[in-house]
């Protein structure tokens, strides 16, 4: 390989970044593929099979990519491909998978390390999708529009306003730089922000169960498989009904492989690990939490099988009340 092979080698180096972990992935290869066949999964769209999409087979390697999706490209060197955010993201699927394989499938109790791993964890994947992308670009538009228009009536001629100054302390401004960076590179700008952030509030949570089923296909995952969900939120007022850390019945949900599934409650009367099988006679329990996967995915779940049941695409029946 000649200096310029290798300089193109080190261009194309982690190009395509999966927003859902390979390695996270692989826990729902099918179990009964032939011995001569790649690991695969199988891959639906969240409303369920039709003749015209039905389930596919995918190794998980070519699914859930974007091209520099964590890529930081620097604002005084466009050339330069910063690649500390994809390999942090890639230490932490490691640590995880780890934990999942010595810890979790083995069903020993896990200790503040572990715990933390698996919260950072969840965390990262709550908010490193493209779903999770938009919605913050969403939010930070409006902002970075307003500036402008203020930029414009004062005709500052720069682009350094800053859009709140507090004279009392010392601060680092927003800026309008820096509101666009944001706008541009959301996950870039603010994941990292969002996970030390996130982490410590979740580990207010009073119990981490473990829910496991040795039925199959067992438990599904998505494209974005971390569910916040609040049985509760139809008794409150409708702009008060959103899932929030303040209030006490929140359930936060994500699948670890086709037979494990992280809980997260207030409930601390709940085991480290819970046996679904021995109260869940007709698979109700589930059903509703494979429902919740798939309802909250963005466009695609994925089964360990070639199997989708229809309540799996329910949105529900609502509360009388609510």
């Amino acid at each position: 390989m000649n200096r310029h092979e290798r300089r193109k080698q080190r261009t194309l180096t982690n190009k395509a970044q999966h927003y859902i972990p390979r390695s996270y992935l692989e826990a729902w290869c099918d179990p009964d593929k032939l011995e001569r066949e790649a690991p695969y999964i199988w891959l639906f769209d969240r409303d369920g099979p039709t003749n015209e999409a039905p389930g596919k087979r995918k190794a998980p390697k070519n699914i859930f990519t974007e091209p520099e999706m964590y890529t930081i490209t620097p604002p005084d060197s466009p050339n330069t491909r910063d690649l500390s955010l994809e390999h942090a993201l890639s230490q932490i699927e490691g640590d995880f998978c780890s934990i999942r394989r010595d810890y979790i499938e083995k069903k020993l109790p896990l200790g503040e390390r572990e715990h933390i791993i698996l919260l950072t964890f969840a965390a990262c994947c709550q908010f490193r999708t493209p779903s999770a992308r938009e919605h913050t670009r969403s939010q930070w538009m409006p902002i970075l529009e307003t500036g402008i228009e203020l930029e414009a009536r004062m005709h500052s001629g720069t682009s350094k306003l800053p859009l709140n100054i507090d004279k009392s302390k010392k601060s680092n401004p927003m800026t309008l730089d820096k509101v666009q960076q944001i706008v541009n590179e959301p996950l870039q700008s603010l994941l990292a922000s969002h996970v030390r952030t996130t982490v410590p509030l979740l580990q207010k949570m009073t119990k981490l169960t473990i829910l496991c089923t040795d039925r199959t296909p067992g438990f599904i995952t998505s494209d974005d498989p971390v569910v916040w969900f609040d049985p509760e939120s139809y008794k409150r007022p409708p702009m008060f009904q959103g899932p929030a850390l303040m209030y006490p019945s929140l359930e936060i949900t994500m699948p670890i492989s086709p037979n494990k599934m992280m809980l997260l409650t207030r409930k601390d009367t709940w085991p480290n690990y819970l046996d679904l099988d021995l109260m869940d006679l007709n698979e109700r329990l589930l059903n509703d939490l494979n429902r919740r996967t798939c309802r909250n995915s963005f466009q695609k779940i994925i089964v360990s099988r070639n199997e989708f049941r229809s309540s799996w695409a329910e949105d529900g029946t609502p509360q009388p009340n609510s």
